[in-house]
């Protein structure tokens, strides 16, 4: 039998690589570059982080080898969530500076982020979510 038989075969029923191994893989190679750096300032703050970085290498290996699928699906579906509201974010911010018809602002009361039009000058508006009167000053 040929080797990739025999290594699917061995991962036939375990979870195998998903985002969170690439989001812990990630921590651990930027926690290891910047522990290059520390090795000269402190020997035991190296050592502690180098035993980190250890830890979450045989985290990220065992996720991959475990059976316990449902268990690795609640993991990732965790570390999704948290990493599809920063992907959210920067979409948002992206969409803000590719729209050049109109301006984002944050209503002084509730906070929530409002689409106006551009035009130059200063301008009252309602926030229609909780109905308070503001000004908006547009220069350009």
């Amino acid at each position: 039998m040929n080797f990739r038989y025999r290594l699917m075969q061995f991962m036939s029923g375990r979870y195998g690589t998903d985002e969170t191994f690439f989001v812990i893989f990630i921590i651990a190679v930027i926690l290891s570059a910047l522990n290059i750096f520390l090795r000269f300032v402190s020997l035991g703050l190296y050592a502690v982080i180098q035993l980190i970085v250890y830890a979450l290498i045989i985290f990220a290996i065992f996720r991959v080898f475990s059976r316990n699928t449902e268990k690795r699906r609640k993991e990732n579906y965790w570390v999704r969530e948290k990493l599809g509201f920063l992907k959210r974010k920067k979409d948002f911010h992206d969409q803000k500076k590719a729209d050049v018809m109109h301006i984002y602002k944050k209503c002084p009361a509730c906070k929530a982020v409002l689409r106006l039009p551009r035009r130059i000058g200063v301008h009252t508006t309602v926030c229609p979510k909780c109905g308070k009167e503001f000004t908006v000053k547009v220069k350009k």
